[in-house]
C-alpha cells in the first residue's frame, strides 16, 4: 500500500511541469523544486543616468519597440503623419514608455529585461529569476531614447523607418536591425587591452631609469604649470556659480557620456537649431520628471 501511494506521488508530481526540478527530501519524499537567482548589482548597474555598455544592444531594442508601437497606435491608413505629429509621440514615448524595466541573471549574467525583450526563454529548465527594477532604469531608457530619434537618426529619418515597415504591412520598419546594422550598437564590447611593458627600459640599469622617470616627471610637472597660467581657468558649474554658454555645453556633453566639446563643435545653421531643439526638449523632459 505504501509503495502504491508513493508511486502515485510521484506521477502526480511529474505531471507538474512548468520547469519545476523533481527531488527527494530528506523524508523520501518527492517534492518540485523551482532555482531562483538575483543579479548581484554592480555600482554602474546602480547609479549615474548613462546606460552601460554591456546592456546598449538591448537597450537599444527596447527603444524601437516601443517607438514602433507607439507609431502604430497613432498612425491613420490614409495619410502620413505631419512632422509636429510624429514629434509629439517621440516625447510622449521618450518620456513615458520604459517604466518596469530593470535587470535579470540569465545564464550567470546580468542581462536587462522588461517589454520586447523575451530574456525569461533563455532561462534553463527549473530555474527562475529575479528582475531588478528601479527608476534609474526607466530614465536611462528615455535619455537613450531621446538621443536615438533627435541626434543619431533624427525625427525624420525615424519616422521614415517606421512608415516604410507600415505601408509594406510586413516586418516593423523599427526592429533590430536598425540597432544591429545601423546604429551598431549589438557590436561586442571589447575589453581594454594592458599597456604594453618597455622591455628596452626594463634592461637599463634601476638608477639609470630612476634618473630619467624624474626628470620626464619635472618636465611634465613644467609643462603643466606653463599651461595653467596661459589658459583662463574653466569655471565649473555648481548652484551658486555663473558660467558662460561654453561652459554650459561642455557641462551638458559630459553629464550624457560625451566629449565636452560634442555640443560646441562648429555645425551649420540647421544643424545648431536642431541640436538646441533636441537638447531644449531632454532638459525639459528632465525637470518634468523631477
Amino acid at each position: 500500500m505504501a509503495a502504491t501511494v508513493l508511486l502515485h506521488h510521484r506521477v502526480v508530481a511529474e505531471d507538474l511541469g512548468g520547469g519545476w526540478e523533481q527531488k527527494q527530501n530528506e523524508d523520501g519524499k518527492m517534492v518540485q523544486q523551482l532555482k531562483i537567482e538575483a543579479p548581484a548589482m554592480t555600482e554602474e548597474d546602480q547609479y549615474g543616468y548613462v546606460m552601460p555598455d554591456r546592456y546598449r544592444c538591448d537597450s537599444c531594442k527596447a527603444v524601437m519597440f516601443h517607438l514602433d508601437a507607439d507609431l502604430r497606435k497613432k498612425q491613420p491608413k490614409s495619410r502620413r503623419l505631419q512632422e509636429w505629429e510624429y514629434t509629439d509621440i517621440f516625447d510622449a514615448t521618450c518620456s513615458g514608455a520604459f517604466g518596469g524595466y530593470g535587470i535579470k541573471l540569465i545564464d550567470g549574467e546580468n542581462a536587462l529585461s522588461g517589454p520586447g525583450l523575451p530574456q525569461d526563454s533563455k532561462l534553463a529548465p527549473g530555474s527562475g529569476a529575479i528582475q531588478m527594477s528601479s527608476e534609474t532604469w526607466t530614465k536611462r531608457l528615455g535619455e537613450l531614447c531621446r538621443e536615438i530619434v533627435y541626434e543619431k537618426l533624427g525625427e525624420e529619418d525615424v519616422y521614415e523607418k517606421f512608415y516604410k515597415g507600415f505601408k509594406a504591412d510586413g516586418p516593423a520598419g523599427l526592429n533590430n536591425d536598425v540597432c544591429m546594422k545601423e546604429l551598431r550598437q549589438c557590436e561586442p564590447v571589447k575589453p581594454k587591452k594592458p599597456a604594453k611593458k618597455d622591455d628596452a627600459s626594463e634592461k637599463k640599469p634601476k638608477k639609470e631609469k630612476a634618473k630619467k622617470d624624474a626628470k620626464t616627471k619635472k618636465e611634465k610637472k613644467e609643462k603643466t604649470e606653463k599651461k595653467a597660467k596661459a589658459e583662463p581657468t574653466k569655471a565649473k558649474a555648481s548652484s551658486g556659480s555663473k558660467i558662460d554658454f561654453k561652459t554650459f555645453l561642455g557641462n551638458l556633453a559630459e553629464s550624457h557620456g560625451l566629449a565636452s566639446d560634442a555640443y560646441s563643435s562648429p555645425r551649420t545653421q540647421a544643424e545648431w537649431e536642431k541640436l538646441t531643439i533636441a537638447l531644449a526638449r531632454g532638459i525639459s523632459s528632465r525637470h518634468t520628471e523631477l
